[in-house]
């Protein structure tokens, strides 16, 4: 797991990408493939 700081960053992060009204649907999906990814996640 992660240090609780970069954690908290990466939720930050992840719910900014999750809910969003700027990004369309394909965006999203490729950022949160790509943020589990960065931290060793399987999708």
């Amino acid at each position: 797991m992660l240090p609780e700081p970069q954690n908290e960053t990466f939720n930050q992060f992840y719910k900014a990408a999750r809910f969003n009204d700027v990004l369309d649907v394909k965006t999203t999906l490729l950022l949160h493939l790509a943020t589990a990814m960065s931290v060793a996640c399987y999708p």
